[in-house]
């Protein structure tokens, strides 16, 4: 059957405007909502992400200390330090992946009278890279404050506006800004932006409540044997194509253990750990998409109903078809080609309106959650179109079977 054949056909399907809109609605809407849902969950998952207050990405390997038995402890006295962070970074054997520690501690800081309680975490030039950090003012910590152990920090936003207050610009400014933490005077060379939870917490151990300082200047106040709370590794995005994240995994266990004489005083983390955690989030999106295909089902209906009414109405034109040499297949082929035709122009429609709607709510909800990414998820829109040609297909077979069945002669007579 040539295109412009079914073009003509397919005229003759939808004419009636409103019966035609009806029609579709229900393919619109099912195509529609799995474009829209599809956007709405992947920049959602983007969204939780940064508002997470930890390093969660993908391709992250957290190590942790991990209590052993009394007898293992005496085999060892090391304990997870910046030197297994040194030892990962320099290791030919991760293939450029990069390594950073971390240690915190919970503390008070004071300017003037006021007073706060704050996080002291350790960091280096590259956290901000590793936590996905912005800058409100000032600057981040540099090489220079590392080499000189400098009693410089960065401070969460909360922490600025409640022991300083104004803008964070006066962080940037000429003259210095410190506050006390531990008995130490620290100079605040940075405030980061603001980062809100989901909910509201009393823990300090959240971005706008933690004070970044160098990591030499902590140890050297306060973890003079180079302890440290956790060591994170990132792949190297070209050896990700080459190696699994496993592998990698895998080198950093048998990197440890041998530092640590065989004894494994340390758990190792990452996205394969928290698979319990990945599993509820794919159960939801596939019942959330699944409504998508209800309404595709819906349609599809739609689309049997109006494919029965065209065929009535179309009698005489198929008996007239059958008297000219056209065969019950070739009838069946016409119908069903019209049903998925239709059904894909509704698709067509949905994907669209899919792709507008999830603009329009992303720009909405990144003036009530802050930033929002807008996605438009490839899979989504291919999903989406190729269900619609099936719906079409499966809910046109019976009405294209019914006019390929019907007697030319009795065909030709009707009105």
């Amino acid at each position: 059957m040539r295109l412009a054949d079914l073009l003509h056909s397919t005229r003759a399907v939808v004419a009636d405007r409103t019966r035609a809109a009806l029609t579709l609605l229900g393919i619109i809407i099912g195509t529609g909502s799995i474009v829209l849902l599809a956007s709405l969950l992947a920049g959602g998952e983007e969204a939780l992400l940064r508002a997470s207050q930890q390093a969660v990405e993908a391709d992250l390997i957290q190590v942790h200390p991990a209590e052993v038995s009394v007898k293992d402890r005496r085999r060892t006295r090391r304990d997870l330090s910046r030197d297994d962070a040194r030892a990962l970074a320099g290791s030919r054997a991760l293939g450029g992946a990069s390594a950073l520690s971390e240690s915190a501690r919970p503390t008070e800081a004071r300017a003037g009278r006021k007073k706060k309680r704050v996080t002291l975490v350790s960091a280096a030039p590259a956290a901000p890279a590793l936590y996905d950090l912005e800058l409100a003012a000032g600057r981040f910590l540099g090489e220079a404050d590392l080499a000189g152990r400098r009693r410089v920090c960065v401070v969460g936003h909360e922490v600025w506006a409640e022991l300083f207050g104004g803008p964070p610009a006066r962080a940037a400014q000429a003259e210095p800004v410190h506050m006390t933490a531990d008995g130490h005077v620290w100079t605040v060379v940075g405030v980061l932006k603001d980062r809100p939870t989901l909910g509201s917490t009393d823990d300090t151990n959240i971005w706008n409540r933690k004070v970044l300082v160098p990591e030499t200047t902590y140890d050297a106040l306060y973890a003079p044997a180079h302890r440290t709370d956790r060591i994170y590794v990132r792949q190297d995005p070209l050896a990700a194509f080459r190696s699994p994240l496993a592998a990698l995994r895998g080198v950093i266990d048998a990197t440890l253990l041998r530092r640590h004489h065989g004894v494994k005083n340390f758990k190792i983390e990452d996205k394969d750990s928290h698979a319990q955690e990945a599993l509820v989030l794919d159960i939801i999106k596939m019942l959330l998409l699944s409504t998508g295909v209800v309404a595709l089902i819906v349609g599809g209906i739609n689309i049997m109903n109006i494919m029965l009414v065209t065929v009535t109405e179309r009698t005489r034109e198929i008996g007239v078809r059958r008297a000219v040499g056209a065969s019950p297949r070739a009838i069946l082929l016409q119908f069903l080609c019209e049903a998925a035709a239709v059904s894909l122009l509704g698709g067509a429609l949905g994907v669209l309106s899919g792709v507008g709607l999830s603009w329009l709510a992303g720009a909405l909800l990144a003036q009530v959650v802050g930033r929002w990414a807008f996605h438009v998820e490839l899979w989504s829109i291919a999903l989406g179109l190729g269900l619609s040609a099936t719906i079409g297909v499966v809910f046109g077979f019976y009405p294209a079977y019914r006019a390929a069945r019907l007697d030319p002669i009795e065909a030709l007579r009707a009105e």
